[in-house]
């Protein structure tokens, strides 16, 4: 019972990296559709994130069959709402995701004025390392690298701003929709930064337990954030080799395979630490 219950957990956490990372690449797909006023490539990226949004649900809904049948507690119940709660985010991001297609496809044929294309394809390069280190952060449970988001994100805040003083400063023969269209799209990826964090902040609690933000955790030192670690059962590095996998087609993601699961450390699931990765299974 406890070792089916762990391998439910763990092929959870690994489907969501692995949505996580197809949302990503997608968020790629369709800065690229935007840029090249690709249509086809956009109308590709919608129907993506259309399946993206179908996952999730099942993603979703799986979850909430494992709390009604198994009862968790302790840090098994903290893993399935950290995934209720990023999968809820990612439906999020994949709406904005779309939205950025649905530009392309307005879009194409105006002529942007004031770089904002440039300003644009900037932005997006600042959003891919948060939603990349997003991943990393979940993938390797790791406080440290989740901390750094809100710093990550300062950037992308600042860029986004940028697109209003350009836009104050067009012409009146400038195309104002074109710009306008882009603006959507620039707001778009600055609220997928958003979301982000927030993935990372919900990530305090799993690692945790504790009702922290990473704003809260942000003058600490590494061995302060290693002292708060509480203990997590075996569904955190079981199929670990996958979960890296998958985290590792995101181009700004370079992951090393473990060679090893690590054992747990929490009281119910310390009967299972012997318990072979079932990558291969």
């Amino acid at each position: 019972m406890r070792e089916q219950l762990d391998r439910e957990l763990a092929s959870l956490r690994q489907d969501l990296v692995k949505i996580y990372a197809e949302l990503d690449l997608q968020l790629h797909e369709a800065m690229e559709s935007l840029i090249h006023e690709d249509k086809e490539k956009a109308k590709k990226v919608r129907r993506a994130t259309h399946k993206i949004d179908q996952e999730s649900m099942k993603l979703e809904e799986r979850a909430y069959n494992l709390i009604v049948l198994q009862n968790p507690y302790a840090s098994d119940l903290r893993l399935l709402q950290f995934i209720i709660y990023v999968n809820f985010n990612i439906q999020r991001m994949s709406n904005h995701v779309r939205n950025i297609a649905k530009t392309t496809e307005r879009a194409a044929g105006h002529k942007v004025p004031g770089g904002m294309c440039d300003l644009l394809a900037s932005l997006a390069h600042l959003v891919y390392r948060v939603l990349g280190e997003t991943v990393r952060a979940i993938v390797e449970n790791d406080l440290s690298t989740a901390t750094n988001l809100p710093e990550l994100d300062e950037p992308v805040d600042e860029l986004y701003r940028t697109f209003f003083k350009t836009f104050s400063k067009l012409k009146t023969n400038d195309d104002i929709e074109a710009a306008s269209r882009v603006m959507m799209a620039a707001r778009m990826l600055e609220r997928i930064s958003d979301n982000s964090v927030e993935v990372g902040n919900r990530l305090v609690f799993l690692l945790t337990g504790r009702r922290e933000t990473l704003d809260d955790l942000q003058e600490l030192e590494p061995e302060e954030l290693d002292d708060m670690q509480a203990a997590q059962g075996l569904a955190l590095t079981m199929g670990q080799k996958e979960v890296v996998k998958a985290a590792n087609q995101i181009p700004e993601v370079e992951l090393a395979s473990p060679t090893s699961p690590r054992p747990a450390t929490s009281g119910p699931d310390a009967e299972d630490d012997d318990e072979d990765d079932y990558d291969d299974e």
